[in-house]
């Protein structure tokens, strides 16, 4: 096809193909630009219109091929670009220097010249040009499966004919009737969404691009913020920041705004047990509780296009908790890459998708309510929190196709369990905004002595800081602007969630029996703790090929556990090969994957935590008095059922409730019943 650009030095002819790269298109345009002239490479930008239009920067050509691009034969593109300023001569009595020509690379691998900038002594320096730096292959990027889902949908909002205003068939559609743009404002007012799903944010960008560039393919609409000095400046005119700035290089002053999108609109959690084994620690201690949510994400229906959080496992990280707050381990970092590697070798393919901690203190009054600490006359998340929450969302990046980046914005969530009006506990779901996160990037912004205002911080040395100014009504109602330094208060700069449970709870994992991690005293992990959940729920001397369907799933259902199966994966009793398996165990039930539960039966790392389990079996019963967390209690149901089995003894016989008295084993003290010859528990002779 035969395409036409047009530039200050004139218009110029492109031939293509549609299977022709971004790079080689790129390279034809530049081809265009006289050797005389030499353009900013940051400036160069393709436009469908003569006054500027939807402008896209070479870069986002990169990755892709003409024929996605929505060209057409004949079309005519508008080339724009800043012409590198001349340096100024050197001073006459100083014998002049030759030109030491600088380069800057292109995505097409060739190379633009670009003059050397001379200091007001003589001296050569070599200018710094930003090189155009080739974006990631956004064809490779690996989004979502619920991206994936919606950018296939259309998004309507379907309506049903009104029979009020309609004129028209059952068939016909009219104003009254017809679907409406998932971003629609009045369908938004009207159920109270006070921000636009993600998706629905995006179909918006993309709804005001022309025809040729309305393909997120080929002009990514979404451009993460940075409010960080440009290093090196494009200019090339001055020493890099901290040395010399210009406008060029320095950020553009900040208004913060409230965010009319978010990029999940709910938390799910799996089921209620999830909040309550995580409540369980801090009802014993009294101390405050930290974990990361392990889930996926999902297609939540009650907004247009929307995106919800599901919570599969809550994973308790080493710390240390207070009263009144609580202190990470230095390694919780590295035991959350851990948490990753396992949660996806699940079935459906976990990963940490958010942070949930408690802010309990019970009421003077009555312990056993909670005081109502956040409210509006309070705060709802304070600076120190949003920091926080900031920093993760930054190191959580969500992928994107969208994006010149390859990356947007992040998907992480904060959840905190806090004190409600009447005394109980809730749950407040928070994200921090684009804003925030870019503000947390360039060091911007600091917690402050008040929760519930954030401190802009002083610009220094190292640090450039924009004025930052907010908008609110003052006392007689009038929108005015303000100037953010030295605070402003934190409800900027945060996006409030929904939250619930399913009303009818599939959680992916069934049992959570098994004992919790990182709570040192309350609940130990141990083998010892795994055999003897093992020893209650299957038969002794059993064999992998020995059990029945019923004893399958009840052997299922209680690996169905992500306490376990994080033990377990580093325990190293299982290899990895078995820990996969385990995985895959743990996270099949709805499926019925019975051939894991049986490959894993047979594996050596299962025979291994079997024939512990059977050793500590008679370990129990070769030393019952010495009964704990490693040894089991083997007494008979009967005995327990008629109340008639006592304790250890130093000898003797008690009275027993059922007539006669107990005998005392001369050799483990048990009680047995009257008439006994043999004890039941080590089964030597009670007499002689």
């Amino acid at each position: 096809m035969l395409l036409r650009v047009r530039s200050p030095e004139g218009t110029f002819r492109i031939e293509v193909e549609a299977s022709t790269p971004g790079e080689e298109f790129a390279k034809k345009v530049l081809d265009t630009i006289p050797a005389s002239t030499t353009p900013i490479p940051s400036s160069l930008k393709l436009s469908n219109q003569p006054r500027g239009g939807e402008q896209v920067t070479l870069d986002a050509l990169a990755g892709r091929n003409v024929g996605d691009m929505g060209f057409n034969h004949g079309d005519m593109l508008f080339l724009s670009y800043e012409v590198q300023e001349v340096a100024a001569p050197t001073v006459a009595h100083e014998p002049s220097l030759p030109a030491q020509p600088t380069t800057a690379h292109t995505l097409s691998g060739e190379t633009i010249p670009v003059p050397a900038s001379t200091s007001k002594s003589g001296s050569v320096e070599t200018a710094s040009i930003a090189s155009l730096v080739p974006i990631p292959a956004l064809a490779h990027i690996k989004e979502d499966p619920v991206d994936d889902y919606w950018k296939g949908q259309d998004g309507k909002i379907h309506r049903k004919r009104d029979e009020k205003f309609c004129r028209h068939g059952a068939k016909g559609m009219c104003d009254y009737c017809m679907p409406l743009e998932p971003f629609d404002a009045t369908y938004q007012a009207s159920n109270q969404i006070k921000h636009l799903s993600y998706h629905a944010y995006l179909r918006k960008l993309l709804s005001s691009a022309s025809p040729s560039f309305a393909s997120s393919s080929y002009i990514p609409p979404l451009t993460p913020l940075d409010y960080r000095v440009t290093v090196p400046c494009t200019s090339g005119s001055h020493p890099s920041w901290p040395a010399g700035i210009c406008s060029k290089c320095q950020p553009s002053a900040i208004t913060l705004q409230s965010q009319p999108f978010r990029m999940v609109d709910h938390v799910e959690f799996a089921s209620p047990t999830l909040i309550d084994n995580f409540l369980a620690a801090w009802r014993r201690t009294g101390l405050q509780r930290f974990g990361l949510l392990i889930g996926r994400l999902g297609r939540y229906e009650k907004v247009p296009m929307g995106v919800k959080v599901v919570v599969e496992a809550i994973h308790e990280v080493p710390q240390e908790g207070e009263v009144d707050g609580l202190t990470l381990g230095e390694s919780w970092h590295d035991d959350e890459n851990r948490v990753n590697e396992i949660a996806k070798l699940c079935v459906d393919g976990l990963q940490v998708v958010g942070m949930i901690y408690t802010d309990l203190t019970p009421q003077p009054e009555d312990k056993r309510l909670v005081q109502y600490k956040r409210h509006p006359q309070s705060f709802y998340m304070s600076s120190l929190e949003l920091i926080f929450s900031a920093h993760q969302q930054l190191s959580h990046p969500n992928p994107t196709k969208s994006s010149p980046t390859g990356t947007f914005s992040s998907r992480f969530v904060t959840c905190v369990l806090t004190g409600t009006e009447d005394g109980g506990i809730d749950i407040l779901a928070f994200q921090a905004t684009e804003q925030a996160v870019a503000m947390v990037q360039a060091d911007m912004i600091e917690a402050s002595v008040d929760p519930g205002t954030v401190r802009v911080k002083r610009e220094e040395d190292a640090r450039y800081v924009p004025d930052v100014f907010f908008t609110h009504k003052n006392d007689y109602g009038i929108q005015v602007k303000e100037n953010a330094k030295p605070c402003f208060p934190v409800e900027y700069l945060l996006v409030n969630l929904t939250h619930g449970f399913p009303v009818a709870p599939n959680p992916l994992f069934l049992s959570s029996d098994f004992p919790i991690e990182n709570r040192p005293g309350l609940h130990d992990q141990s083998v010892g703790a795994l055999c003897k959940q093992l020893a209650q729920l299957l038969p002794r001397g059993f064999g992998a090929d020995d059990l029945d369907a019923t004893a399958k799933d009840k052997l299922q259902r209680a690996l169905s556990d992500w306490h376990l199966l994080y033990f377990m994966a580093n325990s190293g009793v299982l290899a990895e090969d078995e820990i996969k398996l385990l995985a895959r165990t743990a996270s099949a039930h709805e499926t019925k994957d019975q051939d894991a539960l049986d490959e894993l039966l047979h594996t050596g790392g299962w025979q291994t935590v079997m024939l512990l389990t059977e050793d500590q079996r008679n370990q129990a019963a070769s030393k019952l008095p010495a009964f704990g967390n490693d040894g089991f209690e083997e007494i008979p149901a009967h005995l327990l059922a008629e109340g008639q089995a006592g304790g250890p003894s130093t000898g003797g016989t008690g009275t027993s409730p059922g007539g006669g008295e107990s005998i005392a084993c001369p050799h483990c003290t048990y009680e047995n019943p009257p008439g006994s010859s043999d004890c039941e528990v080590c089964g030597l002779p009670l007499r002689g």
